[in-house]
C-alpha cells in the first residue's frame, strides 16, 4: 500500500507538472516522461512492500507493515487535500446517474484507507517484538502459499487497489484539465502491468498449484471460495481489457510507460458503449462487493470458525 505515497505525489504535483505545453493531448507526455517514471515508481514501491512483508526476518516484515500503513495515511491525506482544494466541485458532465456520487465515493475511500492504515499501525505495533523467522519455499505447500505466490498476490493486490482512487478521480476531471493526460498515462501503464502480472501468476499456478482449502469448510463455503477466486481473476483481466477497448474505441492511445500501444481499430460507438459501461459501472461494483466479501469471509474463518491458520496461508 505504500504505492499510494507515489500516487499522492502525482495527485498533488500534476496541476503544476501538467502546465507543460500540449500535455492535454493524448499523444503528449510530461517533460522527461515524468508520468511514466511515476508509474514505474508505483510498481517498484509495491514490489518492495511485497518483498518486505514476506521477508525472512520478523523486523523487516514489521517494517513492511508500517510502511504500508504510511501509504494508507498518505492517500487519505491526498484525497482530503484535493477535496479541500475544491477539486471535487468541478466535475465533467454526468454520463450515468451514479456519477454525481463520485465525490462521496472518494470520501468513503479516504475513510477506508484511514481505517486500514490505523489497523496496520496497530498490527505493526503488536508485532514489533517478534523475532521468529519466516521459512518459506518458492513453491506452494499443501496448507499455505509459497514465497513466489505471496509476492504475486501482494504486488497485484496493492497495484489494483492503487488504481481505484486514481481511476475514480480521473473520471471526475473535466475534459479540458491540462494534467488529465498524466493520470491516464499512469493509470493505463499500471493497469496493463496488473494484467501481465495476472497472466504470470496463472502460469505459476500451473507449475505450483494453490493450497487446499481449510478443512472443516462447509460445501457452500467451498463453493463461494472457488467462485470468489475465479471472480477475482476475471476482474484482473476484464478491467484492463475493457479499459483498452474503451480507449481504442474512442480513438485514444493506451500507454505502457514510455510506449504508446498501436490502435487496433478505429472509433466504434457500439464497442465504446459496452466497454464504458463495463469499465466504469459493472466491474467496479463487482469489485466492491467481492473485496468486501473477501475480507468478511477471511475474518469469519479466522475469528468465528476458529481456523487459526486462515490468514497465515498468505501472510505471516
Amino acid at each position: 500500500m505504500l504505492v499510494q505515497v507515489a500516487q499522492m505525489l502525482l495527485l498533488l504535483a500534476a496541476p503544476v507538472a501538467g502546465l507543460a505545453q500540449g500535455v492535454g493531448d493524448n499523444h503528449a507526455r510530461l517533460p522527461y516522461h515524468l508520468d511514466s517514471l511515476i508509474a514505474l515508481a508505483l510498481v517498484a514501491y509495491t514490489i518492495g512492500i511485497a518483498l518486505l512483508m514476506n521477508h525472512r526476518r520478523a523486523r523487516m516484515r514489521v517494517f513492511g507493515i508500517a510502511a504500508a500503513a504510511l501509504g494508507c495515511f498518505a492517500i487519505t491525506a491526498a484525497i482530503v487535500g484535493l477535496d479541500l482544494a475544491g477539486q471535487f466541485a468541478e466535475m465533467r458532465p454526468a454520463r450515468y446517474s451514479i456519477d454525481p456520487m463520485k465525490p462521496l465515493l472518494m470520501r468513503v475511500l479516504a475513510v477506508v484507507f484511514l481505517g486500514v492504515g490505523i489497523l496496520l499501525t496497530f498490527v505493526a505495533r503488536q508485532q514489533r517484538d517478534r523475532s521468529d523467522e519466516l521459512i518459506l519455499g518458492g513453491r506452494n505447500e499443501r496448507t499455505r502459499y509459497g514465497r513466489v505466490s505471496r509476492y504475486f498476490h501482494w504486488t497485484i493486490a496493492a497495484l489494483f487497489l492503487s488504481l481505484v482512487p486514481m481511476g475514480v478521480f480521473t473520471t471526475m476531471l473535466p475534459y479540458d484539465v491540462e494534467y488529465r493526460q498524466a493520470f491516464y498515462v499512469v493509470h493505463k501503464s499500471v493497469g496493463l502491468t496488473v494484467f501481465l502480472l495476472a497472466v504470470a501468476r496463472l502460469a505459476w499456478l500451473w507449475f505450483s498449484p494453490r493450497p487446499q482449502l481449510a478443512e472443516g469448510l462447509q460445501g457452500w463455503e467451498r463453493l463461494l471460495a472457488h467462485g470468489a477466486h475465479y471472480a477475482f481473476y476475471s476482474l484482473l483481466f476484464l478491467f484492463p481489457i475493457s479499459g483498452f477497448v474503451l480507449g481504442t474505441s474512442l480513438g485514444k492511445l493506451s500507454h505502457f510507460y514510455a510506449w504508446d500501444l498501436p490502435l487496433l481499430w478505429g472509433p466504434d460507438e457500439e464497442s465504446l458503449s459496452v466497454a464504458r459501461l463495463m469499465h466504469k459501472i459493472v466491474l467496479p461494483f463487482a469489485f466492491y462487493v467481492l473485496i468486501l466479501g473477501h475480507v468478511l469471509g477471511a475474518a469469519k474463518h479466522q475469528y468465528l470458525d476458529g481456523h487459526a491458520n486462515s490468514f497465515r496461508r498468505m501472510v505471516t
